[in-house]
C-alpha cells in the first residue's frame, strides 16, 4: 500500500535533518575548506624545479604575519600576493643573468678592454635594444607590479570593511540548535538543544539588530582633562606597580632583565639580550599595560620586518583577550587593534612613508633594532618631543655599524641600558645551548647568545681595537707643515 501524504512527507522531514548536502550548513564548510585547500595547492604550483622551499615559505610567512588574513577570501589574496611576489623575484634574478651573460659576451669580444664600468654599459646596452628580452622582462614586471598594488589594495580594503563593526557580517546570526541525528520515526524532525560541534545544525537568524559600529567613547569634560567612556575600564586612582599587575592578571612572573624592561622610567631604554630569552614578551606585556592605562595612548611597534613587529603584536592581542577585553580594529590601512578605551596599538614595517603618519605616542617599541635602517630612527625620535614618550629598543648584535650599535657604546648618553645574557634566563635549555655552542660558526653564536658585536668578515679592524689606538694627548706630527701652510 502507498504511504500517504503525511507520511512521505515526515520521512522527507527525516531526511532533511540527517542530510549533509552542499545546501546545509555542513555541507558547505567542506565546500570552502575544499576550496581554500585547493587554492593553496594551487599557488605553490608557481614554484619552478630547482627554487628553495625555504624562501618561498618564508616569504608566505611574512605576508601572512604582516597582513594576518581572516577568513577564506583574505587568505586567498594574500596568497595570491605571495604568487605574484614570488614570481616577480624569479623575473629579477633573470635579468641580473642576462645582463651577466652580456657583461661575458662583451669581455670575450673585447679582450683588451680592461675598465669593467665601460664592459657594464656596452652590455646593458646590448641587452636594452627595442623588442629584446630584457624589455619584455621588463613589461611583464611592470605587469606585476600593477596586479600587485591591486591586490594589495583589495587585501586593506577587505579588512577595513571587516573592521568596521564589532564583528563580522556572521554576526547577525546564531547557531544555537542542532538537528537530532536519530529522531523516532513518529517524532517531527525538530531542533533540540546541542552545540555546533555535534554534527548537522540549524541557523536561525535573530530579529535583534546587528551591534553598533564599534567608536571610541566620546569625550567628556573632567576634573582632570581625561576623556572617558561608557565601555572604558574601571581603572583605579592610581596604576597598580606594572610587575604586580602582570602576576596577578596573567600569572606572569618576570626574571631580572624582564623586571627592568617592565619598570624602567627612562624614556629611552636600549636592551640587548640573547634570542629567545623573553624580552619581546616583556615588551608586550608593557605594551598592554601602557595601553589599557592610558587614555586614547598610541602606541607604536615597528621593527626590521612587519613580521617582527607583528609577533610582539600578537602577544598583546592575546594578553588582551586573556583580560576579557572587546578589541576592535586599527586605523584604517593599518595593522594592530584598539582598546575600548580608545588606545590604539599600530604595527609598522621598516618604512619611513609609513611611520611619519602618527603623532605624540606615548611609547615606542622596536624590535631586532640593530638589524633596522638608520631612516626609522630619523622617522620616530621626533614624535616624542611633544609626548615624552618612551622609546625602547630591543635587539642582539649585528655587526658594528648602525644606529643601535653605535647609541649602546656612547658614553655619558640619556640611554638606560639593559644588558640580559643566558644566565639571567632560568628557562634557557642548556644542553640545547651546548649543542648550538658546537654546532655554529664561533662568531654567529658570539652574536645570538653571547650578546658580542663581531666585525664582519670583511672588516680588517674592529671598531674597538681602532678606537683604542686613538689618542688626543698628542700632537700630530707633520714634518713639512709650518706656519704658512706649506
Amino acid at each position: 500500500m502507498p504511504a500517504s501524504t503525511d507520511e512521505r512527507s515526515q520521512r522527507a522531514r527525516m531526511n532533511g535533518a540527517k542530510s549533509t548536502g552542499p545546501k546545509t550548513a555542513h555541507g558547505q564548510y567542506r565546500c570552502e575548506t575544499a576550496s581554500y585547500k585547493h587554492g593553496l595547492y594551487a599557488v605553490r604550483g608557481c614554484m619552478l624545479p630547482g627554487e628553495s622551499n625555504e624562501e618561498f615559505a618564508e616569504l608566505q610567512s611574512q605576508l601572512h604575519a604582516f597582513f594576518q588574513p581572516i577568513g577564506y577570501f583574505d587568505q586567498e589574496l594574500v596568497e595570491k600576493l605571495v604568487a605574484v611576489t614570488w614570481e616577480a623575484r624569479r623575473l629579477e634574478a633573470s635579468k641580473n643573468d642576462h645582463v651577466h651573460d652580456a657583461v661575458a659576451n662583451v669581455a670575450k669580444a673585447n679582450p683588451r678592454l680592461i675598465d669593467q664600468a665601460k664592459k657594464n654599459l656596452l652590455a646593458e646596452a646590448d641587452v636594452s635594444i627595442p623588442g629584446g628580452k630584457m624589455v619584455m622582462l621588463n613589461a611583464r614586471l611592470a605587469q606585476l607590479a600593477r596586479e600587485r598594488a591591486r591586490l594589495t589594495r583589495e587585501i586593506w580594503n577587505a579588512k577595513k570593511q571587516g573592521s568596521a563593526n564589532s564583528g563580522g557580517s556572521q554576526m547577525s546570526l546564531i547557531i544555537n540548535r542542532r538537528q537530532h541525528p536519530d529522531l523516532p520515526e513518529t517524532a517531527d524532525a525538530k531542533p533540540v538543544d546541542g552545540h555546533q560541534s555535534e554534527g548537522a545544525y540549524t541557523v536561525e537568524a535573530t530579529s535583534d539588530p546587528l551591534p553598533p559600529p564599534f567608536t571610541a567613547p566620546p569625550p567628556t569634560s573632567v576634573d582632570d582633562g581625561a576623556p572617558t567612556g561608557s565601555d572604558a575600564p574601571d581603572l583605579p586612582a592610581v596604576a597598580p606597580n606594572i610587575s604586580t599587575w602582570a602576576a596577578e592578571t596573567f600569572g606572569f612572573n618576570p626574571d631580572e632583565v624582564q623586571r627592568r624592561i617592565l619598570e624602567e622610567t627612562n624614556t629611552h631604554i636600549l636592551v640587548l639580550a640573547p634570542r629567545q630569552t623573553g624580552k619581546s614578551t616583556a615588551a608586550a606585556v608593557r605594551v598592554l599595560y601602557t595601553a589599557v592605562y592610558n587614555q586614547c595612548a598610541t602606541i607604536l611597534l615597528a621593527s626590521a620586518s612587519g613580521r617582527q613587529s607583528g609577533q610582539i603584536l600578537e602577544k598583546a592581542r592575546q594578553l588582551a583577550r586573556q583580560m576579557g577585553l572587546d578589541l576592535a580594529g586599527p586605523p584604517p590601512k593599518c595593522e594592530g587593534f584598539t582598546l575600548p578605551n580608545g588606545s590604539i596599538v599600530v604595527a609598522l614595517p621598516d618604512s619611513e612613508e609609513t611611520i611619519r603618519g602618527f603623532s605624540a605616542p606615548c611609547l615606542i617599541v622596536v624590535d631586532e633594532a640593530a638589524f633596522a635602517s638608520d631612516t626609522l630612527f630619523t622617522a620616530l625620535e621626533p614624535m616624542l618631543t611633544v609626548s615624552n614618550g618612551t622609546l625602547m629598543l630591543l635587539s642582539t648584535p649585528n655587526g658594528q655599524v648602525g644606529y643601535f650599535y653605535e647609541q649602546w657604546h656612547l658614553q655619558d648618553n640619556h640611554w638606560t641600558n639593559i644588558l640580559g645574557t643566558l644566565e639571567d634566563c632560568p628557562r634557557v635549555n642548556t644542553k640545547a645551548i651546548e649543542g648550538m655552542r658546537k654546532s655554529m660558526a664561533k662568531a654567529d653564536f658570539e652574536q645570538e647568545f653571547e650578546c658580542k658585536f663581531v666585525a664582519s668578515s670583511g672588516q680588517f679592524i674592529s671598531v674597538e681595537t681602532f678606537r683604542k689606538c686613538l689618542r688626543d694627548d698628542i700632537p700630530p706630527f707633520c714634518p713639512g707643515w709650518d706656519e704658512t701652510g706649506f
